[in-house]
């Protein structure tokens, strides 16, 4: 059994060039489940600020009883 060096201290969990999962797990893909609300036109956003309050907006605007002009 070979000796432990201090040379040998690599924990290969943190290293990011191995992946993590098998590419059998990548072809499976991911399932989630989603509603559909609504669409708009929004300008690109520059920052996630503004990507959370365009998705906010869509959100309240296809809220049924309500109505906001954006």
């Amino acid at each position: 059994m070979p000796a432990k060096t201090k040379y040998n201290l690599v924990d290969d969990g943190h290293d990011l060039r191995i992946p993590l999962h098998n590419e059998g797990a990548f072809q499976h893909g991911i399932n989630f489940e989603a509603k559909y609300i609504g669409s708009l036109d929004v300008a690109r956003p520059n920052s996630r600020v503004e990507i959370v309050a365009a998705m906010r907006r869509i959100r309240v605007s296809f809220q049924p009883g309500i109505s906001i002009s954006c």
